[in-house]
């Protein structure tokens, strides 16, 4: 997830396909990668299915999805196509950076079972588990695993409100080694601290029962990675700018977890990858309005 001026520029600049563009810029980016299976992630965006386009129709609150007309009202129009599942304004190659820090601490994908909470569209999931790893990712649009069923091999996408809904934490299950989230936990969506007693944008419910879920589905020394990406703060306060960790130290030691880093700056290596991406086209300042960090956990 980009600023919101970002992804207006990149959703309306001119593109000769979102696959050829993800391709052009994925060999910008491939020079300054270091991990050798991030590396071969990163090729993977050739294998990266065309997806002919076609209309679903889907409930507003995009809960309920159907590929063939539905008599209601209820249902609108939605057309799937590749910029749809591998969007460039959510773009699937800005996982890099998180996946390089991931590997700095020890963590491999073959024979993994991951979960991504938020991933947006699913094209860093297929790329993901073409390294062996069992991927899984969570999103609130039913359209998503519908359209995408077709692509997935090794990937489970499922969808829903997560923690409230208790089917989904069913079908969702354990044993995973890794569980991250980019640009989905920010203090900001979580906890945002100005105004006081400001409504959360991420309802994820009571702080003690989420972190045992997550405490839950992870297995004995699996990782839990917060990724997040922002602009400069303002005032008035920007809740997505806000990219820190929403709980403390002390919650999050209490819940189980080791912290291996917190809130770590991850600015500079960050704005690396954003220039390679294109992300500073149209006169976007990457060096000054662009900011990250991570927070790296692991299941005692």
């Amino acid at each position: 997830m980009l600023t919101a001026a970002l992804m207006m520029m990149l959703s309306q600049s001119p593109d000769a396909g979102t696959l050829p563009e993800l391709r052009r810029v994925a060999a910008k980016l491939e020079p300054q990668v270091k991990s050798p299976w991030v590396k071969q992630w990163l090729a993977n965006v050739k294998e990266l299915k065309h997806v002919e386009p076609r209309t679903y129709f889907c409930t507003k609150d995009k809960q309920s999805c159907a590929s063939t007309d539905v008599a209601d009202a209820g249902f609108n129009a939605r057309v799937v196509d590749d910029e749809y599942l591998y969007a460039r304004v959510t773009d699937p190659l800005g996982y890099e950076r998180a996946f390089e820090v991931l590997a700095a601490n020890g963590f491999k994908p073959a024979g993994a079972k991951v979960l991504d909470f938020g991933y947006g569209n699913p094209g860093q999931l297929i790329m993901l588990a073409k390294l062996g790893a069992d991927v899984h990712g969570v999103e609130v649009d039913a359209l998503l695993p519908l359209a995408a069923k077709p692509l997935l091999k090794n990937v489970t996408l499922h969808h829903g409100y997560f923690p409230s809904d208790a089917k989904l934490v069913s079908e969702i299950g354990t044993g995973y080694s890794l569980w991250i989230s980019k640009n989905t936990m920010k203090r900001g969506y979580v906890h945002p601290t100005d105004p006081p007693g400001a409504k959360a944008q991420i309802d994820l419910g009571d702080d003690p029962a989420l972190l045992a879920t997550i405490h839950k589905q992870l297995k004995p020394g699996g990782l839990w990675f917060i990724y997040n990406i922002g602009p400069k703060q303002k005032t008035p306060y920007v809740p997505m700018a806000d990219i820190h960790c929403p709980w403390t130290r002390e919650q999050l030691t209490a819940a189980g977890f080791e912290i291996v880093g917190f809130d770590v700056d991850d600015s500079a290596a960050m704005r690396s990858m954003g220039h390679a991406l294109e992300w500073d086209a149209e006169g976007t300042n990457i060096d000054e309005e662009f900011f990250s960090s991570w927070t790296l956990l692991r299941r005692k």
